[in-house]
């Protein structure tokens, strides 16, 4: 491949809390799911407030059988947590009281698969929209789940922290989201960056600070595309190492598809694979999985793989050796409009 590209995004050093993500467990049987969000208070440097809230979570979560992804966005903080119900009722209870915080406003909550594989994951997201904005979607949502409306907590959590842009259809209701991964590099970003030129849309860079002092920061870049599909698409970048920690885990089952970026290295290739079939058979979803890349990068082997493990599979070769991203989107982007629309039918 002969376009200009580069590893996956760096940390930003600056950025770069060194936030545990200490490995456990799959919880088997059912656990309470529950999210809410408040106003936050917090007038100092909010990095260094969550990092000890981080801190005293890790201590106290683990014991009690909880986990708990926190996000602070736009003057509030939003948090899911998942366990036991006693223990997230106690835990509300005291939350309730901690004056970092006010006006909580319960959004969701249900009895299901877990989501989350660590005790804590936490995250930063720069305002890029007026608070009222956010407010506004909280009390939709709290509306919804005052009115006996049951979501998956990760459409819930998407749809309050990364909403679609203003331009999509039925106000982003019908959206496909599809999840874009690479083999190697950073194919997936430089797609995404490449698309937000010549359709001149923008692109949202987030970071999730989430991660232990050998795992950098990680990178989720994602566009909205009203005009692919029926009711538009969206289209998020993760680095690979993300598949593997807490937030690309408990979003999986809000992806459709997974379109993987393949290379000339077939040892990558198959691992790629294997790292997406683990994820999606520990968070029981079945999305389509696309292969996209030169022509002899998409294998039979490949397909087998994903096919024996109960997944669509759908090749799609393009014609070059070394294709560039805008020679990969030729091919993709009929691939993508097409199932968009078989999804919503």
């Amino acid at each position: 491949m002969n376009h200009h590209h580069h590893e996956e995004p760096p940390p930003d050093s600056a950025n770069d809390t060194g936030w545990s993500e200490s490995d456990g467990q799959w919880p088997m049987r059912p656990v309470d799911r529950l999210i809410y969000a408040s106003l936050s208070r917090v007038d100092r440097s909010v990095l260094d407030e969550m990092r000890r809230i981080r801190d005293h979570a890790v201590r106290n979560n683990g014991p009690d059988g909880l986990r708990v992804g926190l996000m602070h966005m736009n003057g509030h903080f939003i948090e899911w947590i998942e366990g036991p119900g006693p223990a997230i009722d106690a835990l509300m209870a005291r939350v309730s009281r901690d004056p970092r915080h006010h006006g909580l406003q319960v959004i969701h909550r249900s009895t299901g698969q877990a989501r989350l594989k660590r005790p804590w994951i936490g995250a930063i997201v720069q305002a890029i929209e007026p608070p009222s904005l956010f407010a506004a979607r909280v009390h939709t949502w709290r509306l919804r789940h005052e009115a006996g409306q049951v979501y998956e907590p990760a459409h819930v959590w998407m749809n309050v922290c990364s909403p679609p842009a203003p331009d999509m259809p039925r106000a982003g209701e019908g959206a496909e989201r599809v999840m874009l991964l690479s083999a190697r590099l950073a194919w997936a970003f430089d797609l995404l960056r490449w698309l937000a030129g010549v359709s001149s849309r923008r692109l949202v860079q987030r970071r999730y600070a989430a991660s232990a002092d050998d795992v950098p920061d990680v990178a989720s870049d994602y566009l909205d595309l009203p005009d692919l599909g029926p009711g538009g698409m969206r289209l998020i970048a993760h680095a690979r190492r993300g598949l593997t920690m807490g937030v690309a885990h408990a979003l999986m089952p809000a992806h459709g598809a997974v379109v993987l970026i393949l290379d000339g290295d077939a040892e990558a290739n198959v691992r790629l694979v294997q790292k997406v079939l683990d994820v999606c058979n520990q968070t029981q979803h079945v999305p389509t999985i696309i292969g996209v890349g030169p022509h002899d990068s998409v294998t039979a082997e490949l397909a087998d793989r994903v096919q024996a493990n109960g997944h669509a599979w759908i090749g799609v070769r393009s014609p070059l050796a070394r294709p560039d991203v805008s020679d990969l989107w030729a091919v993709l982007e009929p691939v993508l409009d097409q199932f968009a629309g078989q999804a919503s039918g």
